[in-house]
């Protein structure tokens, strides 16, 4: 197996124990996962080794290794430059994680395909005061020096940004995505804002991860659900009340009337209110999911056994390697064929230096060519954006999970949609599961308030 031997040779020590952590006999599903992982990305780079140097807060990338023989940019544009990245520690070009060192080879082929440009990535947490958007904002202000010239964003955080003018439209310097070849939940970001501000590169997804000695079914309906004792959990303690939120969209319930004000129809939201109420009383749905603030809370939960399913991250059930036991599903609804909500990850570009913009886009593209991002979002547990990348990767369980949810992912409720009508639905919800009050009462409650001034 020459390939297999070289590509050994090519990757770092930590790398090289990661898929192997002593586990050889029985094999489990996660160990069979990250070895065909291997197998994956050795068809898809070559030999030599990538040599990293890096600051404590910046990884800075030499040439290496190519995985494509690649268009160098006009020779215009290939002066001294210094390209930065920031980028969350989900997606960190660390050479010890399967994606990360997947992501730092294909830096490396893109400044080896172009003489000049060096790529700096910084991390940045995902929110908070150190945040890529706190940050951005407050060095737009009084660093623009620090400013990148690439960042990803989720999509919150992207039209914030855009919103605030901190981003650089992509029209005319990036394709527009389009279907079919885009999946609708990686189109509709660049749709909400108006204007195209981001290329959609991965999706984190909600799915329904559930014991499958539990279950005699996929548990794929409300009505399955209803119909086995199993306990069921999902962040109810979510002041947002996104899952609601969602549950009702998916509903095709209205959010907004013709004159642009908020409203819900009792009707619909009776429904889901029902669901929850019978489940409560049934014991499918314990009041300990008040507890629970996020899909990973309830998915411990499940991890924990104190509950047979649970709505849980796609990229915490696909990375941990549970299918032994554990099953997922899109989540269920009223009626198939299940729904899930998925959170886009996208590129923008925040450089105002037109030179600088055609680089970065020659960079975007890169990233987003299908024989990188089929397994660079397999090695993330996340939807890709593309038929193309998703016809890339291995033929297994994962990918079949995968295959059914980018038919029915949808975008998570904006920040907006959540402020507007969460906190109203989340009080609907405690006054349902822990007030005594009926569906229909607490729906009609929740159109009121909706509408008091």
């Amino acid at each position: 197996m020459p390939n297999l031997l070289c590509y050994i040779a090519g990757v770092s020590e930590s790398y090289l124990h990661y898929p192997l952590r002593g586990q050889y006999n029985p094999v489990s599903m996660r160990t069979l996962r990250t070895l065909l992982l291997a197998i994956f990305i050795l068809s898809l780079t070559s030999c030599s080794q990538p040599t990293v140097q890096t600051t404590p807060s910046t990884p800075s990338v030499e040439v290496g290794s190519a995985t494509r023989t690649p268009q160098p940019l006009q020779p215009s544009l290939t002066p001294e430059r210094n390209l930065t990245i920031w980028l969350t520690p989900t997606f960190a070009p660390d050479p010890s994680t399967p994606a990360g060192s997947l992501l730092e080879e294909r830096l490396l082929a893109f400044q080896e395909a172009n003489p000049g440009i060096v790529v700096t990535v910084r991390i940045k947490a995902a929110q908070g005061p150190g945040g890529l958007l706190e940050t951005l904002l407050a060095a737009y202000d009084v660093a623009p020096s620090v400013l990148p010239d690439l960042i990803a964003m989720d999509p919150i955080a992207l039209n914030s940004a855009a919103l605030k003018g901190l981003l650089i439209p992509l029209d005319g310097l990036v394709t527009q995505p389009n279907a079919p070849e885009w999946y609708d939940h990686a189109i509709s970001t660049t749709n909400d804002l108006g204007s195209f501000f981001g290329l959609t590169f991965a999706s984190d997804a909600e799915v329904l991860a559930y014991k499958t000695d539990r279950y005699p079914e996929a548990p794929s309906t409300w009505s399955d659900l209803l119909a086995s004792s199993a306990k069921f959990s999902f962040p109810a303690g979510d002041p947002n009340a996104a899952f609601t939120l969602f549950q009702y969209m998916a509903l095709d319930g209205q959010l907004y009337d013709d004159s642009g004000m908020p409203t819900l129809d009792p009707v619909l939201l009776n429904d889901v209110f029902t669901f929850y109420h019978s489940a409560n009383v049934s014991g499918v749905l314990p009041q300990s999911i008040f507890q629970h603030l996020s899909a990973a809370d309830s998915y411990d939960s499940l991890k924990l056994g104190l509950v047979s399913s649970a709505v849980a991250p796609l990229s915490s059930y696909l990375t941990e390697g549970n299918s032994e036991t554990i099953a997922a599903i899109p989540l269920p609804s009223r009626t198939q064929p299940g729904i899930s909500p998925a959170e886009n990850w996208s590129w923008a570009i925040v450089t105002s230096d037109p030179i600088r913009q055609s680089m970065v886009a020659e960079l975007i593209m890169w990233l987003t060519e299908p024989e990188f991002l089929g397994p660079w979002t397999y090695a993330l547990g996340m939807l890709p954006p593309t038929t193309s990348s998703l016809a890339l990767w291995p033929e297994d369980v994962e990918a079949a999970l995968v295959s059914s949810l980018v038919t029915v992912a949808q975008s998570r409720p904006t920040a907006e949609e959540l402020a507007t009508f969460g906190p109203i639905l989340h009080s609907a919800l405690e006054a349902v599961m822990l007030g005594g009050v009926t569906p229909t009462e607490a729906a009609r409650n929740t159109l009121e308030e909706l509408r008091s001034p």
